[in-house]
């Protein structure tokens, strides 16, 4: 049986040999067994009635009443290791669309009467069925400090945030050793103490992944405890006898004076250590406090550090909570694809694991109309990211697929953004779009000034194939705007004020509750856009004036009367002259350049007005018709 179903699956393979072969191994690695019957829940649905399992479905691993088995007084409580090791290749790792996913699934629960072990096997084989071949997956009650931030908001999760309880060990960077010191093991050897609290020091004992004589532990022997909290610790910090200190994360990122070189120990269940182990990290929260039970799950893109959106189902039986696990899982799983090529405009990339999909309606497939989110890190020569995450108001839109490589056309509305030269500490990558939301909030603000709203500009959309605009509304008294998704889920939006072009906003309607964008607001032109209109309109009434002042003179000595008309010619020296004009025009140009600020733009802007006001100024007011005039009185 299991030779046929090899067999099938070598044939059925539509690529080259070789890409053939690395199929077949992942699918030899992760195995077979017979998929679970029962109802898989839709996508679009988060009812119980649609959610929830028939009731002839047979439960794999249940005893008697699958519900018992969830409630059995062993339950997992987290104490063991949090964190699973991957399973690793034997060899070389195989091609970007032949590489299965690495998966960590946390799950976090308000109720410590729900069993772990009897849970895990039954969210394993309802992911099966999408992700039998695409993923290798570990599961594990979640840490102590996800489960926190889970249950208080997994909506507002960070990598900071969930990493911030890892303990490490925190090195002044101004020691005489501090470049020596890499791992745990070296702190031991060029430190004589290393300064914690005595819960601390527990804590971090009982989670050591090898034993206390190991080389690696040698740092264990110079810990010595402190009196006091880890407020207590943190001061030391600045006694100049303190060379390091075993804390949190979080305040070992805040050590100042001098700054902290961070050193994670040999121990089980740290945060940081999944996120470079896995390539996605799957955060589920089950909530029993209400009628119905709620299930939420959000996934971490480790490479990334970026946490998607999240999905949530209600499930009214205990039975249902796994069906309901999987399901959030497969609905918060967005593909990824690596940006080999990247222009101005276009982008061309690999599918992951897309050798290994055989079904055309994988969660794991990119088609031609999906829209993804670009995504770069930039690491320094240590590793660490100094660039990370998405790219503001950034997308790339599918237009051509075929195997694993993609076509796609990157719409940004800023500058540059994934153009750059390749190299070995430069990640490029697209992630899926899941939206959750039915519209996005768009609010504008000043820039560098959030309490400025840009009150009443005009936001436009236009067609992605044409040049066709149609006005989608106006900003509110505080710079906000609802977007609505229409049938095409990527909006190409503009910001317009006075005519003027600021900024071309790309949004996908409800992939983010909110978006909030800081622009150079152009009232500043706008004042001296008006201001050059009211120069202009006072030149050609001084045109006229003159004109009118000609005529006059010029009728006066044709009759002879003299006098009269040298004082019409007193009258016409006394107007506005071209010099008082230009003076007053350069003093108010200064002015707007200086409130302008560092916008080239609206410099540039500001600058043309201006320049094309002097040439009017300098051929329509000049000293010619004084000349004219004064030589006529001298005939």
């Amino acid at each position: 049986m299991i030779g046929n179903r090899l067999r099938f699956q070598c044939v059925s393979c539509p690529r080259r040999p070789i890409q053939a072969a690395f199929a077949l191994a992942c699918v030899m690695f992760v195995g077979w067994g017979t998929p679970v019957t029962g109802i898989e829940p839709d996508s679009e649905t988060t009812s119980i009635e649609e959610v929830t399992a028939p009731e002839s479905t047979a439960m794999p691993n249940a005893v008697g009443d699958p519900a018992e088995a969830l409630l059995a007084d062993d339950a997992v409580d987290g104490d063991g290791d949090l964190i699973a090791s991957p399973q690793m290749y034997d060899g070389e790792r195989p091609p970007f669309d032949f590489d299965p996913y690495r998966v960590l699934i946390w799950v976090a629960s308000d109720s410590q009467r729900l069993n772990f072990a009897s849970m895990e096997p039954l969210v394993r084989r309802q992911l099966d069925r999408d992700f039998r071949a695409l993923w290798r997956v570990a599961m594990a009650p979640a840490p102590a400090a996800i489960a926190t931030a889970a249950s208080r908001s997994i909506e507002t999760m960070t990598f900071g945030s969930i990493a911030a309880t890892d303990p490490v060990i925190a090195v002044k960077r101004d020691h005489k050793d501090v470049v020596r010191m890499k791992f745990a093991g070296d702190v031991g050897r060029y430190t004589k103490s290393i300064l914690t609290t005595q819960t601390r020091a527990d804590e971090v004992k009982s989670r050591l992944t090898v034993s206390l004589d190991s080389p690696k532990n040698q740092w264990w022997k110079i810990v010595q405890i402190a009196d006091g909290d880890a407020l207590s610790v943190r001061d030391a910090w600045s006694d100049p006898d303190t060379e390091a200190i075993l804390v949190s994360r979080g305040i070992a990122d805040a050590l100042d004076d001098p700054k902290a070189k961070i050193i994670p120990p040999p121990i089980s269940g740290q945060v940081s250590k999944a996120a470079e182990e896995y390539d996605k990290i799957f955060v589920v929260h089950v909530s029993t406090q209400g009628t119905k039970i709620e299930v939420a799950a959000t996934e971490f893109e480790c490479l990334m550090r970026h946490f998607g959106a999240v999905s949530r189902v209600s499930v009214s039986r205990l039975s249902d909570v796994p069906t309901a696990v999987a399901w959030t899982v497969r609905s918060s799983f967005r593909p990824v694809v690596r940006i080999d090529d990247a222009g101005t405009r276009s982008a061309q990339g690999l599918v992951r694991a897309a050798g290994l999909i055989r079904d055309k309606d994988s969660p794991a497939q990119v088609t031609v109309g999906d829209v993804l989110e670009p995504m770069v890190r930039k690491n320094d020569r240590n590793g660490n990211p100094i660039l990370i995450g998405p790219l503001d108001f950034a997308y790339l839109l599918v237009t051509e697929q075929e195997d694993a490589k993609v076509e796609m056309d990157f719409h940004s509305g800023r500058i540059g953004g994934l153009q750059g030269r390749k190299n070995n500490r430069t990640f490029r990558m697209g992630v899926m779009v899941n939206s959750r939301d039915d519209h996005t909030k768009l609010r504008l603000h000043l820039k560098g000034n959030a309490n400025e709203p840009l009150i009443g500009y005009e936001i436009y959309d236009k067609e992605l194939d044409s040049k066709s605009m149609t006005q989608v509304g106006r900003t509110d008294w505080n710079g906000r705007l609802m977007i609505d998704p229409i049938d095409r889920p990527l909006r190409l939006l503009y910001v317009k004020n006075g005519g003027a072009v600021l900024a071309r906003l790309p949004i996908v309607p409800g992939h983010h509750p909110k978006a909030i964008a800081d622009l150079s607001g152009d009232d500043m032109r706008l004042q001296a856009e008006a201001y050059i209109r009211g120069v202009q309109n006072a030149i050609i009434d001084l045109v006229a004036i003159r004109e009118l002042f000609k005529a006059r003179i010029m009728m006066r000595l044709e009759r002879g009367e003299v006098d009269e008309a040298e004082e019409l010619l007193e009258k016409l020296r006394n107007e506005p002259s071209n010099e008082k004009l230009a003076n007053d025009m350069g003093k108010k140009q200064t002015m707007f350049l200086k409130a302008i600020g560092r916008n080239p733009g609206q410099q540039r802007k500001v600058d043309d007005l201006f320049s094309s006001t002097r040439t009017m100024l300098s051929k329509h007011i000049n000293g010619a018709l004084l000349r004219d005039l004064e030589s006529a009185f001298l005939d």
